[in-house]
């Protein structure tokens, strides 16, 4: 028996943290958005635009965490953003 062996895909209990790949999955499963990928989530992590509302990082509401080399951000969080600040339309869009 595997680590892998033990994992239920099914499950519909949320992790209690995300990857950006991880995280990407997510959001898709979960239907917030129709398409990501783990690229995009970085794009969004790092963009100007949501600079002011991204919560985790330095001096954000939230810290970065670390599993070996993958970066870790609280699930409920990074839903939250997605949910209420990036699937919300552009105020300026007609």
């Amino acid at each position: 028996m595997t680590p892998d062996d033990l994992i239920d895909t099914a499950d519909p209990r949320l992790p209690p943290a995300v990857t950006f790949t991880s995280g990407a999955e997510l959001l898709m499963r979960e239907g917030i958005v129709e398409s990501i990928t783990r690229e995009g989530v970085r794009h969004i992590a790092t963009s100007k635009k949501y600079a002011r509302t991204w919560p985790f990082g330095l001096d954000k509401p939230y810290p970065y965490g670390r599993a070996g080399t993958a970066v870790l951000m609280a699930t409920e969080p990074f839903l939250e953003f997605f949910r209420t600040v990036y699937n919300q339309p552009d105020k300026g869009a007609p």
